[in-house]
């Protein structure tokens, strides 16, 4: 069996499970009470942008690029622009495998430069820092990166590039410092980075992070007096980044890890600085302070990179209702706006605040479902085996209903297609459940799509979830990298189920629970007839006045089962038969009336 990942292998012959590729995604930064004036006014010098909040489309004109988390390695800040060959939608540019040319593009909005003085203009300098591939499929040696300036001719010139390869380390972003000569300066001047590579995929890819603009002392590459949150809280309830409200209560205590984070001093000089990391709720109100304003011991240096993780804790504050809750980690490190000061005169500029990367909130879903991921698909992953099998298992302290499933899939031109939903509780026998469903169409904004057993499932200790498709193209589903789970993932194209070994994550299926029984045993009581249990093992009661019952199986055929007459109707023996969803048709004086049954064993 061949394993390993899709990045360089456009043609795949072997059937396998595989990480695909990262997935695109947009996270727009909300407005400000500044917001009004820029939208007057435009860019102004200084710019900064570093995308911790997430794009600003006050500033910046899209082109295809996307935000990311997680995809690049050792970032300034947290938050950071991707591009590579598929638009915002994930969608490729081009159908043809060898089609290469300009794909992503990210465009400032204009700066109006002719305000600046002729010292000033003399002195203008554009700062950035890029990546080459992070964790994603790396660009080739005829890739590149490249920035353009906007020309009072109205043309765009290219005044830096940047080509792919394998001498160019993946980990580390490489920061540049340009100057903007004074010759392409004037009212409407723009710059923006263009990527370009393979057109049909999410391949050759790049990464922009901390663009600064600014009228500089020296030409040297600027540090600056900020102190930035690189990653999102890292934390785990056990294995989970979700757990369903009506067991938490009972099993938090003693499973918490503790939560880690990472900062950037990017001043070239040290800075004394404190760190708070606390629970709070959906409307901002403190559920559970875990760190206080602790100091950082050592003090942290000049440029320097530090991991950092709270106290331990045994519990949080538990909402009575289901909600998200947030892990709000903080620095105290005394940033704040960009300022100047000159003849005694100080000036704060409103569009730099360097306090803006200092505070990292991360979701906690407390509702009805388990989730090993944090909610964000990076990548994708999938089988490529007609009738092939892929589940994740999971494991529940006590035993519960299964609700539903719901998956995040993530190629949205593989709506409509069928796929089969499993559930095992031993992957050495049967599916205790089967149910034929269609991947639906994504509504703007979704992108777990829930489908829901309509049967009373239950479910201990561990189980498994996941489908069974019919095509032997790869079905793309989320993967998370925050958080590797990458052993609860399980596949069988034929040859038996394999633990997962290569693809590294947290695959995006998750399983929806009840303590209670979520639908009624009695189906359509209304109808006079009560049919029960169901899910049934072996014998299935009907009771109401019918004159017979024609029972087919899970593939649409007719089966003739052992059946006990009783006063109140007829007893119907499933024993011996395969786990799964049969009908029965009941023929009575008023027509026939269908039922679904649920056969687990």
């Amino acid at each position: 069996m061949f394993l390993g990942l899709l990045f360089g292998n456009q043609f795949p012959v072997f059937s396998q499970f595989k990480e695909i590729a990262p997935i695109e995604k947009i996270k727009f930064r909300p407005q400000d009470s500044y917001s009004n004036f820029r939208t007057q006014a435009g860019n102004l010098v200084p710019f900064w942008d570093d995308f911790s909040k997430g794009i600003d489309t006050l500033k910046w004109v899209l082109g295809g690029v996307s935000y990311t988390e997680t995809i690049g390695n050792q970032a300034p800040s947290i938050g950071m622009i991707l591009f590579n060959g598929v638009d915002e939608n994930g969608r490729p540019y081009s159908n043809q495998i060898r089609d290469i040319g300009e794909s992503d593009f990210l465009t400032s909005k204009p700066f109006d430069l002719s305000l600046l003085t002729s010292a000033e203009k003399d002195k203008l300098y554009l700062s950035f820092y890029w990546q080459a591939g992070g964790k994603a499929e790396a660009p080739d040696i005829n890739d590149e990166l490249t920035l353009q300036v906007f020309k009072p001719d109205e043309t765009w010139q290219t005044i830096w590039s940047q080509s792919g390869g394998n001498q160019v380390d993946r980990t580390k972003f490489f920061q540049e410092n340009l100057q903007i000569l004074p010759e392409w300066q004037h009212a409407d001047f723009q710059f923006r980075f263009i990527s370009q590579g393979r057109k049909s995929g999410p391949f050759d890819s790049w990464l922009i992070d901390y663009v600064y603009l600014n009228t500089l002392a020296t030409s040297a590459k600027p540090t600056f007096p900020d102190r930035a949150l690189t990653q999102t809280n890292q934390f785990r309830i056990g294995d989970y980044g979700a757990y369903p409200l009506e067991l938490i209560g009972k099993y938090q205590k003693g499973e918490w890890s503790t939560v880690k984070n990472e900062f950037l001093n990017l001043e070239n000089r040290f800075r004394a600085m404190e760190y708070s990391i606390s629970v709070i709720d959906s409307s901002g109100r403190l559920q559970t302070s875990i760190n206080q304003n602790t100091p950082f011991n050592p003090v942290p240096n000049a440029l320097e990179r530090r991991t950092f993780v709270s106290r331990t804790f045994e519990e949080i504050t538990i909402p009575s209702e289901e909600s998200d809750l947030f892990f709000l980690s903080s620095l105290t490190s005394g940033d704040g706006l960009l300022f100047t000061i000159a003849n005694g005169d100080t000036t704060r500029y409103a569009q730099v605040n360097f306090a803006d990367n200092d505070t990292v909130r991360t979701q906690f879903p407390l509702r009805d479902f388990f989730a090993y991921d944090n909610g964000s698909a990076d990548y994708s992953a999938g089988i490529n085996q007609k009738s092939g099998q892929l589940v994740v298992s999971y494991f529940t302290p006590e035993p519960v209903f299964l609700k539903g499933i719901s998956i995040n899939f993530t190629n949205p031109s593989q709506a409509n297609q069928a796929i089969d939903l499993v559930v095992y509780e031993d992957l050495s026998r049967k599916p205790i459940f089967v149910k034929e469903n269609v991947i639906p169409v994504k509504s703007p904004g979704e992108d777990f799509l829930y489908f829901s057993l309509d049967t009373n499932l239950r479910v201990s200790d561990e189980f498994f979830i996941g489908f069974t498709q019919f095509t032997n193209d790869f079905i793309h589903v989320g993967l998370d990298k925050t958080n590797d789970l990458g052993d609860k993932i399980y596949y069988n194209i034929g040859g038996g189920w394999v633990q997962n070994e290569e693809v590294k994550g947290s695959l995006m299926i998750r399983p929806h629970v009840s303590i209670n029984q979520p639908f009624e045993e009695a189906i359509i009581p209304e109808s006079g007839f009560r049919i029960y249990p169901n899910p049934v093992q072996n014998l299935l009661t009907i009771d109401g006045e019918f004159e017979d019952l024609v029972i087919y199986d899970s593939y649409g055929r007719q089966i003739l089962l052992p059946r006990e007459s009783r006063l109140q109707g007829e007893i119907v023996n499933f024993e011996n038969q395969k786990p799964g969803i049969y009908i029965i048709n009941v023929i009575s004086s008023t027509g026939i009336q269908s039922f679904r049954i649920q056969v687990s064993k």
